[in-house]
């Protein structure tokens, strides 16, 4: 059996696209594992009424179990559930596109290697760049994009597959910690530090939307704005999670200087600005 893990959230069209892409699979053996996080819309309806009968399972949250924590809900479900040793997860978004040979090929790749977590190869519908995973550089905090042929160190949950033994053994994630951005990552990089191999197929291949969601730097204008935008789990730049991240990932020894950096940097790019603007600055 193969889990097909989806949190979801006020989707309900592309969700149904997902869901139809995933009844047209010529693989059957699978079961969806959708994570409500407090839909509000009819996603929930939608699902159960396309997806075959004893082919879902509906995990509900709050709204605010994020990413890292839709996903540690699932880890739990299938703790409870106990899964065979032939049965295999899949972690995926519901905006993923993909063909209807998608789940046979990365189950033919965790055949050939049984003990991996293998990420899809993801193609940008808009930009056309190719998603291979990352290779990181804990040392100096650096990510740059892994190239053909080379072997990344962190990969995303965009497409990613494991045993379920994998998958359980890796006791999920940290959701406190890293609610959302960074917790894939982290995940991946936990995962080969254990003895994991982290590989990528190009046989197993989707479609994805590098940046449809999520804040890459400061936009509000006022310092009260900025402060609350800072430490909102939508923007990549939070510099608790980054702080979270370094104690997690990092060696020990970068970790004092990588703290320093992120808390600088955060202050420059949040702080400074707001010296020009002395109506906005508390007084």
């Amino acid at each position: 059996m193969l889990y097909v893990i989806v949190p979801v959230h006020n989707r309900a069209p592309v969700t149904a696209r997902f869901i139809d892409a995933l009844v047209r699979q010529n693989w059957d053996a699978y079961r969806l594992v959708l994570v409500d996080d407090g839909c509000t819309d009819d996603t929930v309806m939608i699902a159960r009424g396309r997806m075959p009968t004893g082919r879902l399972t509906v995990l509900r949250g709050d709204g605010q179990l994020w990413w890292a924590g839709a996903l540690q809900l699932a880890w739990r479900h299938l703790h409870d559930v106990s899964p065979s040793e032939a049965d295999a997860v899949l972690i995926i978004n519901d905006d993923v596109g993909f063909d209807a040979e998608f789940l046979t090929a990365g189950m033919s790749v965790l055949r050939e290697h049984p003990h991996a977590c293998i990420q899809a190869v993801g193609v940008d519908r808009v930009s056309g760049i190719v998603d291979r995973g990352a290779v990181a550089d804990l040392v100096a905090l650096t990510f740059r994009a892994a190239m053909p042929g080379e072997r990344a160190n962190c990969l995303s949950t965009r497409g990613l597959l494991m045993s379920a033994a994998t998958f359980l053994c890796s006791g999920g994630f940290h959701p406190r910690r890293l609610p959302h951005y960074l917790s894939d990552y982290e995940f991946t990089l936990r995962l080969a530090r254990c003895g994991t191999p982290l590989l990528v197929d190009d046989r197993f291949r989707t479609e994805i939307e590098l940046n449809l969601t999520g804040l890459e730097r400061p936009t509000a204008k006022t310092f009260r704005a900025l402060w609350a935008q800072s430490f909102s789990n939508r923007a990549k730049f939070n510099p608790k999670h980054w702080s979270a991240f370094v104690l997690l990932a990092c060696p020990a020894t970068a970790t004092p200087r990588l703290l320093a950096r992120i808390w600088l940097g955060w202050l420059h790019a949040i702080v400074a600005p707001m010296r020009s603007r002395r109506g906005d600055l508390p007084t």
